[in-house]
C-alpha cells in the first residue's frame, strides 16, 4: 500500500532525496560490479584464490576449482539481488509521487542481508582456504534449505509423479553438493554428542567453518551504522504489531488513520546505502582495487539523508513511538 499526498501537498523532501541518492547508489553498485569484476589485479585475493588451486597434479584441485566457481557464482547472484532490491527501494520512495507505509523496511532488510552474505563469502581478510570452505558451506546451506522447503509442500496438491520428481531433484542436488565437498577434501564435523553436523572442515590447510551463518551477528559486526535495523526491519517483514502500529493514529476499534513515517524511510535508506558500501568495499578489495572513492560517495549520500532526518523530527510526517500502543492525534485519512 502506498500513500499519495493530496493535491498541493508535496512528498517530504527526505523521501524525494532518498529516491535520488538510492538511485545514484544503485547505479554505482551496478557500475562497480562491471569495473571490479572485469579486471582482477595481480596479487589480489581473487587471483590468489585461483593460484591456490592451480596445481593440476593435486588430486583435490579439480574439486576445489569447482567449489570456487560455485562460490563466485553465488556471490555474483547475491550482488545482483542487493542491486535489484536497492533500485526497487529507490523507485517505491516517491518514484511515482507516492510513498509506502511499510515496504521500505523489508526492501532495505534484503539489501542488508545480501550485503553481509556477500561480505562473508568474499571476505578479503581471510585465507583462500577459508573463503573456499565458506563457499562450500553456503552451497550446502542452499541445498538443505531447498530440500526442506520442497519436503514441506503438501504432497496432495501435486500429482504424485510431479511431487516425487521435485523431491528427487532436491535429493540429487544435495547429494551432488556433498560429493563436491568430499572431492574438495572437506568433511563434516559433528557436535560433541556426535548426533549432528555442525561445521565443515578442511585438513590441509586446516580450516573449520560453522554450518550455521549467523546473519544477526554479521549485521552488528559489518553494518555498525545501522545497529538494530535488522531486528527492526524483521518486525515489518514478519508483521509483528510493534513494527506496524506506529504509522497508525487511531485506537483499536476505530477506522485506521495511516500516515507514513519519514524517519522510517530515512532509516531504511541509510541502512541500504551502508549495505551497498559494504559490498563495494569487499568487491573492490577482492579484486585488488581501491574502493575508497566509492565508499566516500556512499557516505556522502548517507549524510544527505542523515541531515534531513535530523530536520524531519519536527515534521508532521515524523512519528516517534511514545511507548504505549495508542499515541498521537486521532485523525483519519
Amino acid at each position: 500500500m502506498t500513500v499519495r499526498p493530496p493535491a498541493g501537498f508535496p512528498l517530504p523532501e527526505l523521501v524525494l532525496v532518498a529516491n535520488r541518492v538510492l538511485t545514484e547508489e544503485a547505479d554505482a553498485l551496478r557500475s562497480a560490479m562491471q569495473d571490479f569484476g572485469s579486471a582482477p589485479l595481480p596479487g589480489s585475493p581473487w587471483v590468489m584464490d585461483d593460484e591456490a588451486i592451480a596445481d593440476g597434479a593435486d588430486p583435490l584441485a579439480h574439486g576445489r576449482s569447482a567449489v570456487l566457481r560455485y562460490a563466485r557464482h553465488q556471490a555474483s547472484l547475491i550482488y545482483v539481488n542487493a542491486w535489484d532490491h536497492l533500485i526497487t527501494l529507490a523507485r517505491v520512495l516517491g518514484g511515482d509521487g507516492a510513498m509506502p507505509l511499510f515496504s521500505q523496511a523489508s526492501l532495505s532488510r534484503v539489501v542488508c542481508e545480501a550485503a553481509v552474505r556477500f561480505a562473508w563469502l568474499m571476505d578479503p581478510a581471510v585465507s583462500s582456504a577459508k573463503r573456499l570452505v565458506r563457499g562450500a558451506v553456503a552451497l550446502h546451506y542452499s541445498a538443505e534449505e531447498r530440500f526442506r522447503g520442497v519436503r514441506a509442500l503438501p504432497a496432495e496438491r501435486f500429482q504424485s509423479a510431479m511431487h516425487r520428481q521435485m523431491l528427487e531433484s532436491c535429493i540429487q542436488e544435495r547429494d551432488d553438493i556433498r560429493k563436491l565437498i568430499d572431492g574438495a577434501g572437506m568433511a563434516f564435523g559433528s557436535s560433541r554428542k556426535g548426533n549432528a553436523s555442525v561445521r565443515l572442515e578442511m585438513q590441509s590447510p586446516r580450516v573449520s567453518v560453522p554450518l550455521k551463518i549467523n546473519i544477526t551477528e554479521l549485521m552488528s559486526e559489518w553494518l555498525p551504522d545501522s545497529p538494530s535495523w535488522y531486528n527492526i526491519g524483521s518486525s515489518v517483514t514478519h508483521s509483528i504489531y510493534w513494527g506496524l502500529r506506529d504509522v497508525n493514529h487511531s485506537r483499536p476499534g476505530e477506522l485506521l488513520a495511516l500516515t507514513p513515517s519519514v524517519l522510517d524511510v530515512g532509516a531504511a535508506a541509510e541502512s541500504a546505502i551502508s549495505a551497498s558500501a559494504l559490498i563495494l568495499d569487499r568487491a573492490g578489495r577482492m579484486n585488488g582495487h581501491d574502493p575508497t572513492p566509492h565508499i566516500r560517495r556512499a557516505q556522502d549520500r548517507r549524510e544527505e539523508i542523515d541531515a534531513l532526518m535530523r530536520r524531519a523530527v519536527t515534521s508532521a510526517w515524523a512519528h516517534i513511538p511514545a511507548g504505549p500502543p495508542h499515541h498521537g492525534p486521532n485523525r483519519r485519512t
